[in-house]
């Protein structure tokens, strides 16, 4: 695979410059432009209006010298990188899940750009508690199949990943908002776990890419043009990687949620890429099961044409 081009069967996937404004390429036949922003973050352009995925590049160091957990680490935005990188206003923020690394930095993008979120109930609450109005946040919980006119969002019911507790951090869900604003990363629960489908002229995007788990039944012969999907926390998790692949049959395959977390963006020391074993898995699990799928292993913060 060269690094210019990805091919999705007779249709390619180009590179564009990191930090090039979307609507100022051509557009590939898929008509959507996507790019990794490190961790669980995407941003897709669709006919020239953005939709965000768990946007997060505040990286916080949540690990001490010892590499062990901070669970009250505090909460943090780095506002400097969040304006840098996403200077342009995204019409929507999608949140796959409550968690810090997924959650954080949407009040400040509501804030800057009055975008509209989908999210739990639950989500809901974190974030009018952040201050971010309610009728800023589309509350779903899996079903839902929404027209912005110009593209769709299909919503679907998803589950966290299992870690080897078989448990994960942070859970629980909430009914009303906490009374007063999370302030450590624990006090970002999970509220429950999304998965979205976007689709506009015939093409679709699976982002399953917020955890590394999923609901089959929900996913079961959607079939999209490409598909997003977590590689880290699934080793208790069946046969994982291939139940997704033969439940989507995707043409191309794009991990997600494959870095360490914690390296900043502005650090030299920080790979362009996540880690290889990711699209190594998803290669090999594509040939084992027999399906005509590439791979793409995306560069942080460079754009590629769909």
């Amino acid at each position: 695979m060269s690094r210019r081009q990805v091919l999705i069967g007779s249709a390619a996937v180009a590179v564009a410059g990191a930090g090039v404004p979307g609507g100022a390429f051509a557009s590939g036949r898929g008509g959507m432009s996507l790019r990794w922003l490190g961790v669980a973050g995407w941003e897709l352009l669709v006919g020239g209006r953005r939709v965000l995925i768990d946007p997060y590049l505040s990286r916080l160091p949540v690990f001490d010298g010892e590499g062990r957990f901070i669970p009250d680490h505090p909460l943090t935005v780095r506002e400097d990188l969040v304006d840098r990188h996403l200077a342009e206003r995204p019409e929507l923020v999608l949140a796959t899940h409550g968690h810090y690394d997924h959650l954080l930095e949407i009040p400040h993008v509501v804030a800057k750009h009055g975008s509209r979120v989908i999210g739990t109930e639950t989500h809901r609450h974190l974030l009018t508690a952040q201050g971010v109005p309610g009728d800023d946040v589309i509350v779903a919980s899996g079903g839902e199949h929404l027209d912005f006119h110009g593209f769709t969002v299909q919503v679907l019911r998803s589950l966290h990943s299992q870690f080897g507790s078989y448990g994960y951090f942070a859970p629980g869900t909430l009914t009303a908002p906490p009374p007063s604003p999370p302030a450590t990363i624990s006090d970002l629960v999970e509220g429950g776990s999304l998965a979205y489908q976007v689709s506009a002229g015939g093409f679709s995007v699976l982002f399953l890419s917020g955890t590394a788990n999923y609901v089959e039944r929900e996913i079961a012969g959607l079939r999209p043009d490409v598909l997003v999907l977590g590689m880290s926390g699934h080793a208790n998790v069946y046969d994982y990687t291939a139940r997704a692949l033969r439940a989507t049959r995707p043409k191309l395959l794009v991990p997600s949620h494959h870095d360490d977390m914690v390296t900043q963006l502005d650090d030299p020391a920080l790979p362009p890429r996540g880690n290889p074993a990711a699209a190594a898995e998803l290669a090999e699990t594509a040939r084992r099961i027999g399906l005509a799928a590439r791979v793409l292993d995306p560069e942080l913060l460079r754009w590629y044409e769909l």
